[in-house]
């Protein structure tokens, strides 16, 4: 495939973490991304080291490609009108489109005609997959490794698929397990998008993924989603760490944040890395006795010196070992979870 990514106004900071996910990660060859606030640009511009892709204003702009990518992850899920235009013209192309938004485009009767009559393919990831079940303790045995997190797009899916990527450079079976639209859309071992899922059903989805992934694989990844605090999206943090019945876990953490992505100034400040540890712990302790082994660190808006200082503090204080995983690939995460 090649890929366009639809990403305007997010491809960098809060909403755009499936257009960077996307790019960071996918296998397939990315042609551009559409994305006005910052045309003009390439995406290594922002992530030194990475692939060149170029930033363009419109889809007008982009020529050869076969698949739009719908990289932004709103509160809510709502597709921003003024992409409409840009879809529309996709599909009537004959392009095909991947959207993660809870709005599902493949029910939108506009683009369903057009895709109709020039044969484009929709894709949302986010539909609830069939034959759900309840949890029933049948993957309690699985070699698995939650990255939790503090908040919402905090790296939490980028630290799962940096340990699968460093696991497997040293020879190791590893599986990642995905639990949202990014995830899936990158590449995984076994995927569901956890929060279209009703609640009873929820921990189950995740038992079932990696049962079926631990069959085959050594050692199981498996992606977080929020925050066990959020006033929000609690509930499905707690059903991915029921679910995977993971006996080490990773916190992913942003230093600059202090309230919780989306709530700012309500009241809903963002724990402490002591208390998150003693919070996911304590409602671990029955279910598989997880315990918080690392720290990934989210130094998107912080300075080298900065990060350096921070993660320097963090393992003096917690005796945890910390890192950036985008610039060392999660090598001291993995040994953690190795020793543990």
């Amino acid at each position: 495939m090649k890929l366009a990514i639809l990403a305007h106004g997010t491809f960098l900071g809060f909403g755009g973490k499936t257009a960077r996910g996307v790019y960071l990660y996918s296998p397939h060859e990315i042609v551009a991304i559409i994305d006005k606030d910052r045309a003009g640009h390439y995406a290594s511009d922002f992530f030194p080291g990475k692939r060149k892709v170029p930033i363009v204003k419109s889809i007008d702009e982009v020529k050869d490609y076969d698949t739009l990518i719908i990289g932004a992850a709103p509160i809510g899920g709502a597709l921003p009108e003024d992409w409409r235009g840009e879809i529309k013209k996709a599909l009537m192309e004959g392009k095909n489109v991947i959207s993660g938004l809870h709005y599902f485009l493949s029910e939108d009767n506009e683009f369903v005609s057009i895709a109709e009559k020039t044969g484009a393919k929709i894709w949302d990831v986010r539909k609830t997959p069939k034959n759900l079940r309840v949890a029933d303790g049948s993957g309690k045995n699985i070699n698995t490794v939650l990255v939790a997190g503090t908040d919402c797009s905090v790296g939490k899916m980028i630290t799962a698929v940096e340990l699968t990527q460093e696991a497997k450079r040293r020879g190791l079976n590893a599986g990642f397990v995905a639990t949202g639209q990014t995830g899936i859309m990158i590449g995984c071992d076994a995927g569901a998008v956890i929060d279209r899922i009703p609640g009873d059903f929820m921990a189950g989805a995740v038992e079932e993924m990696i049962k079926k992934v631990g069959e085959e694989k050594e050692i199981v990844f498996v992606e977080g989603q929020g925050d066990l605090a959020h006033p929000a999206y609690s509930g499905v943090t707690l059903a991915i760490l029921h679910g995977s019945y993971a006996k080490k876990i990773i916190i992913a953490h942003d230093p600059t944040r202090k309230e919780h992505s989306g709530y700012e100034g309500l009241g809903f400040p963002i724990l402490s890395l002591e208390r998150t540890i003693e919070l996911y712990e304590k409602l671990a302790e029955n279910v598989s006795g997880g315990k918080v082994v690392g720290i990934s660190v989210d130094a998107e808006n912080m300075s080298d010196v900065k990060v350096r200082k921070y993660i320097e503090k963090v393992e003096s204080e917690l005796g945890l070992p910390a890192e950036d995983v985008l610039k060392t690939h999660a090598k001291k995460l993995l040994d953690a979870v190795l020793r543990a």
